[in-house]
């Protein structure tokens, strides 16, 4: 019984108080990955960024987002042509990188790989430019 104890106790106090780590940017060198592998690192993005989750069930996604490291997940769910796979965007010093990874067929994750290409160019075209030679204080635009 002792011995079920401390075992016990050594299991909580190994477990408890360990911020698990964040997810890394690229946890793979490749694209092509196993079911495991995808599971898996969809598992670590939920326990680290479960407040974040939102779920489009009509696109079959999931995104959860990190604000300390910058990160966008979208992950597919059950439906969509890609399941399972993820796109990862990253934001830092004013550039967006873009890594994905794919258990199932490779064309339909290169089309969603795409699609995400797309959006965040159109989401960056879309944002003024902040230059100081570009930005003058409000009320004071030609034609204002």
């Amino acid at each position: 019984m002792k011995s079920i104890i401390a075992a016990s106790i050594l299991l909580l106090s190994s477990t408890h108080g360990h911020a698990a780590e964040p997810p890394v940017y690229m946890p793979f060198p490749e694209a092509q990955i196993s079911l495991a592998q995808w599971e898996t690192y969809r598992q670590q993005v939920h326990e680290a960024y479960s407040a974040s989750l939102r779920r489009f069930p009509n696109e079959h996604l999931e995104v959860l987002h990190s604000t300390d490291t910058v990160m966008h997940f979208a992950f597919t769910t059950a439906g969509h042509p890609a399941h399972p796979a993820w796109i990862t965007r990253s934001a830092q010093d004013g550039t967006v990188n873009q890594i994905g990874y794919f258990a199932g067929k490779e064309e339909p994750f290169a089309k969603l790989f795409q699609s995400y290409l797309e959006l965040t160019e159109r989401t960056i075209d879309s944002v003024p430019d902040e230059s100081p030679e570009s930005s003058s204080p409000v009320g004071t635009e030609p034609g204002a």
